[in-house]
């Protein structure tokens, strides 16, 4: 199975008086829901909907108590989730406050499995009736 992608023409942002080149753009399928998620493992799984749901939740629930205790969490072959902060220098250590920074993000640091996932894929380029032909197929 190949990834979908379809060429866009952009302008260079670091100097717009250049021509427009075209790249390469990801076609994204629908959003997989949280339920639907839920309800696709216990298909797979000897977990009923209801668990799995549960477990979810839960998962969800103890990985936001580990971030706000600074801890990094691995999740095995899937990865790592972890914060990172933004804020404005100041001109010495003592001068500076909480007040300095800015904003915080949760970043996510794939595992081996998901980055042999991305060394492996194969790219399937779409036409403009949204079909793709077998000779566009590229491996990544």
């Amino acid at each position: 199975m190949s990834v979908h992608f379809k060429v866009v023409e952009r302008p260079n942002p670091r100097d717009l008086t250049l021509p427009n080149k075209y790249y390469a753009h990801i076609v994204n399928g629908d959003d997989i829901t949280f339920a639907e998620l839920a309800q696709l493992i216990s298909k797979v799984s000897n977990l009923n909907y209801g668990s799995v749901v549960g477990t979810l939740a839960t998962l969800v629930e103890v990985i936001e108590l580990q971030l706000i205790h600074g801890r990094q969490v691995r999740l095995s072959d899937l990865g790592t989730l972890y914060l990172t902060l933004s804020s404005e220098g100041v001109d010495s250590k003592d001068g500076f406050s909480a007040a300095n920074i800015k904003k915080a993000a949760i970043r996510f640091r794939p595992g081996q499995r998901l980055k042999a996932l991305v060394r492996n894929l194969k790219f399937a380029k779409l036409g403009n009736n949204g079909t793709t032909a077998e000779e566009d197929e590229i491996d990544a």
